[in-house]
């Protein structure tokens, strides 16, 4: 064992963990002054410690021992393409993949990222049924969750965010708000600047990629917000619908998933003629048999000419109106049914 190099990785994950020497040494069973010389290099821990340090320190023995083996670039690029593509057809195949990936790259802190972020859209995008989405779902929480202690600081807020979302989705209320609740307030944003700075430069190009940048992560926060008081039960809950419907046109955000939502708010008001309207609007648009306008983005790249883009939406789709409580009383209609249908062909 490598004296010089396992002191200071405990020295540092101890500090992090706002441990004392005192409490470090009380938790493995050795002296305060034995954990001293491990972090000072005068001595090492005997390996039957590894595992109880590592327990104390909330790691792994591969941590401990500075064992970072980690995919190269193109190699990581390569392994998330055939994850993406083995998820479109078998849901189960993808999550142990996932999962058999982790065990070889234990420590690949930017390959857990990715691949839980992979498992947290997956159910939703390709509509596993419950226990696939579940494993998948425990696998996300479980790598966010490392990627937060042992990630680079960048990626902390972002993880944060993205296990708090999770969270909400698998009802931990009180986890995902504390989670939130730790997350920095930045009023701030320099990002808003930038394109009127690009521009008064005489870079409009820059200016305009920018701009596009913020109505992006903007219009995500506002259709966000608007999307939740559209499924109120609150007077002004159309009034929303009608908002959410502008901004998403006005960004070119897919129309079927708009008319999801409006054929969802149909059922809710009564409307189960105009509900089935708009499912049959969003079936048009997947058979690619209705063109849509995009004044403020650039043609995203998943057209008709990737099919499995459709596929998967196709397949999303039917989860959602199979098993959404907002749509069962139009669940007997052969109408309803001849949807499911159409969208099974298209998948």
């Amino acid at each position: 064992m490598d004296e010089m190099s396992i002191g200071p990785v405990i020295l540092d994950l101890r500090k992090k963990r706002g441990m004392t020497q005192e409490r470090l040494a009380e938790a493995v069973g050795v002296s305060p002054p034995a954990v001293s010389k491990w972090e000072t290099g005068a001595s090492c821990p005997d390996v039957a410690l590894l595992a109880p340090i590592a327990r104390a320190l909330d790691t792994d023995v591969n941590t401990l021992l500075s064992f970072h083996e980690t995919l190269p670039r193109e190699a990581l690029l390569n392994v998330l393409k055939e994850v993406g593509e083995l998820a479109k057809t078998d849901g189960p195949a993808a999550v142990e993949r996932i999962r058999m990936l982790t065990r070889r790259y234990p420590t690949d802190t930017q390959l857990r990222f990715q691949l839980s972020s992979m498992a947290m859209g997956f159910p939703r995008l390709y509509g596993w049924p419950g226990e696939t989405k579940e494993a998948a779902w425990d696998f996300a929480e479980e790598g966010f969750e490392y990627v937060r202690r042992h990630g680079e600081k960048k990626l902390w807020p972002i993880v944060t965010y993205l296990l708090a979302g999770l969270l909400v989705n698998r009802d931990r209320l009180d986890r995902a708000q504390e989670l939130l609740d730790s997350l920095p307030v930045l009023p701030l944003a320099p990002q808003t600047l930038y394109a009127a700075l690009y521009q008064k430069r005489g870079q409009p190009e820059k200016a305009w990629e920018q701009a596009r940048m913020q109505l992006m992560t903007g219009g995500q926060t506002v259709l966000q917000a608007l999307a939740v008081l559209a499924a109120s039960d609150a007077p002004d809950a159309g009034r929303a619908l009608d908002a959410y419907g502008a901004v998403a046109e006005a960004l070119g955000y897919p129309p079927c998933l708009l008319r999801i939502q409006l054929a969802a708010h149909a059922v809710k008001t009564g409307d189960g003629a105009g509900a089935l309207e708009k499912l049959r609007e969003v079936v048009r648009e997947i058979k690619g048999e209705t063109e849509r306008a995009n004044p403020l983005w650039e043609p995203t790249p998943q057209t008709r000419s990737d099919p499995s883009y459709y596929r998967a939406l196709s397949r999303m789709l039917q989860n959602e109106l199979k098993t959404d409580p907002e749509f069962e009383t139009l669940r007997d209609d052969p109408r309803f049914e001849d949807i499911l249908r159409q969208l099974a062909a298209e998948s």
